[in-house]
């Protein structure tokens, strides 16, 4: 099936299904083939990702085996681009922000003379989250500039 007729069959699947999630699975597939249809794709990236789409269930399943098979479409075509989902590094530097936050809290614990009573872990991560999501900010927009994000919404 090419990205066109699953494009169609999927906005058919997702104005008749009542099921939040199932409806959250097909938004996002047609978020993925809507951001495809912009981009100047080979023919050997396009068969491979219309093969891809022959694999995904479109209708029956249920709800825990379509969000797993999206979320496996969206790892596929992402790696086949070489692109990253949208907010890929806002989640990676929040991860890290949290968790040299925690390391470093204790540190910065003792450097702003706060007492043996209080905890600088809290200090830490607060921070680690700030700065995380600041140069996470910067790379994703970085990355849109170069036309490597790839969207998953309609928005």
């Amino acid at each position: 099936m090419n990205s066109q007729e699953a494009y169609t069959t999927i906005e058919d699947l997702f104005a008749q299904s009542e099921e939040k999630s199932a409806q959250k699975f097909y938004e996002q597939l047609l978020g993925v083939l809507n951001d495809l249809r912009g981009r100047d794709l080979s023919l050997e990236q396009l068969q491979s990702i219309e093969e891809a789409i022959d694999q995904l269930p479109m209708q029956g399943g249920s709800s825990k085996e379509l969000k797993r098979s999206s979320q496996q479409f969206v790892k596929f075509v992402s790696k086949t681009l070489s692109l990253i989902p949208e907010g890929h590094y806002i989640a990676l530097g929040l991860a890290f922000g949290v968790a040299l936050g925690a390391a470093f809290g204790p540190v910065l614990q003792r450097t702003a003379g706060m007492g043996l009573g209080t905890s600088g872990t809290g200090l830490g991560v607060g921070i680690g989250l700030i700065v995380g999501m600041i140069i996470g900010s910067y790379l994703d927009v970085e990355a849109a500039k170069k036309n490597r994000v790839l969207k998953t919404s309609m928005k």
